[in-house]
């Protein structure tokens, strides 16, 4: 069999969000036996994307950033020249790494490296994950030769002469090979007790925090409790045999979402695209003034998940929570959620990159 070369370049960042499609994107061509793929990162140097990208050991290239405001802020002063400092240094990027394909999902830090691509005629795509395009997306679609969405509403957005789709959530390997009994023993876990896990992501997790130490108590009752807390949180010290709070899972995440009856979550598309695979019930808690709260909205019209605004979450009594619990049917939500899309969009995706790539696979 003769091998075809591939590069693609990876951009995006400032959360896990972005960042865990493309690293599912890249495991997905990785896997074909008719390519040698070769990867190249460009994401920023303040979110988790360094530290994800490296633990799956592609290249990755801190450049520049600059964020483009629509609201009055001293910052929007200089913040112009990082992003014409994120062009020139896309522009070294596409001329050293001669990438076959450029593939962003969302963020500032891809917009100038999109732009770079119009001047070289280099095929970017977007994978837009959230029912509302950002702006980041909308100022890359002139110079993007595809768009993958995750919801058909979006494709409003992205017209003219821009190659659409409709896909399903796009996930990492560990997602697809989950097994719940991998968490039991990195956990700790009782095998006999049902689990809720809690994550506030990134950007989301002091709130979510503070609310758990005023409902661990009810929740105890019911479920072991892992908490996911995020760096340098202020959780106060509490022990209980069937609470597990950790920083964050380096490997097991997979297995972790697997053994869980419930995710209290926030509504980025990253996490709640996972649950989908995974048909797991969550509990939404969107990020206030943000995408997520639209994203919440049409899922919730779906039947898919539930969900709570954050002050609703962060005052609820245990009395609340126990009519809650009562109600709760163990895998009708998650089913619903399974039930959004069709299946994992990886290998669709995949394709789209290949087309615009022209890279055919042989045989």
């Amino acid at each position: 069999m003769n091998k075809r070369n591939c590069r693609i370049l990876l951009t995006g960042g400032g959360s896990g969000g972005p960042t865990v499609p493309l690293l599912g994107l890249a495991q997905t061509l990785l896997d074909r036996e008719e390519l040698r793929c070769e990867f190249l990162f460009l994401g920023g140097g303040k979110g988790p994307e360094q530290r994800m990208v490296k633990e799956y050991e592609i290249p990755f290239r801190i450049i520049p950033s600059g964020k483009l405001r629509r609201y009055w802020d001293w910052k929007n002063l200089i913040d112009p020249f990082f992003v014409l400092a994120g062009f020139f240094a896309g522009v070294r990027h596409l001329i050293s790494f001669r990438p076959d394909a450029v593939v962003s999902a969302g963020s500032y830090v891809s917009v100038p490296v999109a732009w770079a691509c119009g001047l070289f005629r280099i095929p970017h795509l977007i994978l837009q994950m959230d029912f509302l395009p950002g702006l980041a997306n909308r100022l890359m679609s002139p110079f993007s030769r595809a768009v993958a969405c995750y919801f058909e509403d979006s494709l409003e957005t992205f017209k003219g002469r821009v190659r659409r789709k409709i896909i399903g959530p796009v996930v990492r390997k560990e997602i697809l090979e989950a097994d719940p009994s991998r968490a039991e023993k990195r956990f700790n876990l009782d095998p006999e007790l049902p689990l809720l896990t809690v994550t506030g992501g990134g950007q989301g997790a002091r709130e979510l925090n503070l609310a758990v130490e005023n409902l661990l108590e009810v929740w105890l009752g019911h479920w072991q409790v892992v908490h996911l807390t995020g760096k340098n949180s202020s959780v106060k010290d509490i022990r209980h045999p069937h609470y597990h709070p950790v920083e964050f899972v380096e490997k097991g995440m997979g297995d972790l979402l697997a053994r869980s009856e419930l995710v209290i979550t926030r509504a980025g598309m990253g996490m709640l695209g996972e649950l989908s695979v995974l048909a797991r019930d969550a509990l939404v808690i969107p990020l206030p003034g943000t995408h997520q709260e639209e994203n919440a909205r049409v899922l919730e019209r779906k039947g898919a998940i539930l969900t709570l605004d954050q002050q609703s979450f962060a005052s609820a009594d245990h009395e609340v929570w126990r009519c809650l619990m009562e109600k709760h049917q163990p895998g009708r939500l998650g089913k619903l959620l399974h039930q959004t899309w069709t299946g994992p969009g990886n290998q669709e995706l995949a394709d789209l990159v290949l087309h615009c790539a022209r890279i055919r696979e042989s045989k």
